[in-house]
Parts: structure tokens; C-alpha cells; sequence
């Protein structure tokens, strides 16, 4: 069977599906890959565009009518949530302009939840968020990704951690990205599921050999960064999300019937 399968750029995604989508383990299907930014993913998942697709956790509840959660792959955990920062520090209510990494991502989701909409929101891909802050362009600004290990570098502050608040709210990790497959393909679940998995446990017994195809995709980071986003982004949820399921359809405000 051949399927469509698009996930991100980052190293997590890299590093969880390198060896499944080059060969480097056995897999039940062709694959054909295709990789961008996640909001650029989320949109595609709107139009229902590929099999099976790296999500944003915010834009799920508007395509769960073609899709469901598969229970491995995805972006969860503690200590990892989005960032607001700035030039200087000051509360986030008295903020006007705020960059944002696109409407349908999760970090999104979480700032509204917390503070509200009543800010003039700049969309902008995740990577332009900081630019933007440190031209004066916007007052703050919501990253993700890299973004967490590097503000400091760049001479910014964090004025929260929207990712604290919400294991704060929520006593779970936090839900970042999810990998989401196509309804048409449902028989196939549990048979990709496993596959994942496999592909992570040979990224981690054989990082040097998934290495070359991280970097190739990564976002001009060095090999101290990508090392700190894979410790960070990927775990055991990344395995198998299913201890963190009640807390989640308690945030999608759905029932568990759309993890497979």
C-alpha cells in the first residue's frame, strides 16, 4: 500500500520516523514523504491532504472528521510547553503586538486559553518569531521548537512558560503534536503504530546513522541544540501517548473513541 505521510522539519519528527521513511527498518508500506513546518502540516490536515500528517495538537478538533490520533509519534511532555518572550520583561496582559506560529497550533491555543484574544496577533513561521521581537516588529512573541534552548542566546527574556501553566491546569504533559491518520486508512493503525515505535528504537540505539537525514532538515541548528530538542521533545509518550489520553480529551473535549 503506498502512503502519503507528511511531518515536520524539526528533530523530533526526524528523529522518530528517519529509519521507517530511509529503509533502515522493515516497513508494511511504501511511503512517500513530504516535510515542512508544522503550520504549513496543519493546513494541509484542514484540507485533508495526506494519509497521515504531523499535527498541532490546537487544530484537532477541526479534523477529527477525517482523521484520528495515532497513539505513537506524536510531541508530548513535561518542561517542554511554548514560551512568551521579549526584549524586556513586563506582564503579558500589557502587551499589544504578539508574533504567533500560526492560528492552528497548539501554542496558540494555549495563550488564548490562558490570556485571552485580545491582542493584535501577527502570523509568522516559527523560526521569524525572535527576528521579529528583537526588530521591534511585535512587543513578544510565542515560540516553540528551538526557540526554548536559544532566547537567552539571542538576548531575549521569557516573560511565562505557557507549557508550565498548563501542566499546572491540566497535572499532565503538555500535547504539542500529534500524528494523525487518515479514516480511509484506519486498518492500518496498529500495525503503523509499531512501526513507529521501531523506528525510534533504532534511532536510539543508532543515532549516528539517523543523524545525517536530522540534519539535513533541521533549522540551522548545531548538533548541541538538535541533541537538546530530541532529549527533550521525545519520550515516553512519544512511544505510546495512552497514560496521557483522559487528560487529553479533557483538552480536545472529546472522548478516547478517536485514538487509535
Amino acid at each position: 500500500m503506498n502512503i502519503d505521510i507528511a511531518i515536520s522539519t524539526c528533530p523530533n519528527d526526524t528523529f522518530i520516523f528517519g529509519a521507517m521513511l530511509n529503509g533502515q527498518i522493515h516497513v508494511d508500506h511504501k511511503f512517500k514523504p513530504y516535510l515542512d513546518d508544522v503550520q504549513v502540516l496543519n493546513r494541509m490536515a484542514l484540507k485533508n491532504s495526506a494519509d497521515i500528517i504531523k499535527v498541532s495538537y490546537g487544530v484537532i478538533p477541526d479534523i477529527l472528521d477525517n482523521y484520528s490520533i495515532l497513539k505513537s509519534g506524536g510531541a508530548l511532555g513535561f518542561g517542554c510547553g511554548p514560551l512568551v518572550v521579549a526584549k524586556e520583561d513586563r506582564p503579558v496582559k500589557e502587551l499589544e503586538r504578539v508574533a504567533i506560529p500560526g492560528v492552528n497550533t497548539s501554542a496558540f491555543r494555549f495563550f488564548k486559553m490562558f490570556f485571552g484574544d485580545k491582542f493584535h496577533f501577527i502570523q509568522m513561521r516559527f523560526d521569524m518569531v525572535m527576528p521579529a521581537i528583537l526588530s521591534g516588529e511585535v512587543d513578544a512573541g510565542v515560540v516553540i521548537h528551538e526557540g526554548r534552548f536559544v532566547y537567552e542566546k539571542m538576548g531575549l527574556v521569557k516573560l511565562c512558560d505557557l507549557g508550565e501553566i498548563y501542566e499546572n491546569k491540566f497535572k499532565s504533559p503538555v500535547p504539542l503534536g500529534a500524528i494523525v491518520i487518515s479514516k480511509s486508512i484506519i486498518s492500518e493503525a496498529e500495525l503503523i503504530n509499531f512501526r513507529i515505535r521501531k523506528s525510534i528504537e533504532f534511532a536510539e540505539a543508532n543515532y549516528e546513522k539517523v543523524l545525517p537525514y536530522i540534519q539535513e532538515h533541521a533549522m540551522e541548528m548545531d548538533d548541541e541544540v538538535i541533541c537538546q530538542h530530541i532529549e527533550l521533545y521525545v519520550n515516553e509518550f512519544s512511544k505510546d501517548v495512552t497514560p496521557a489520553i483522559p487528560a487529553l480529551c479533557s483538552f480536545l473535549n472529546t472522548d478516547d473513541s478517536v485514538f487509535v
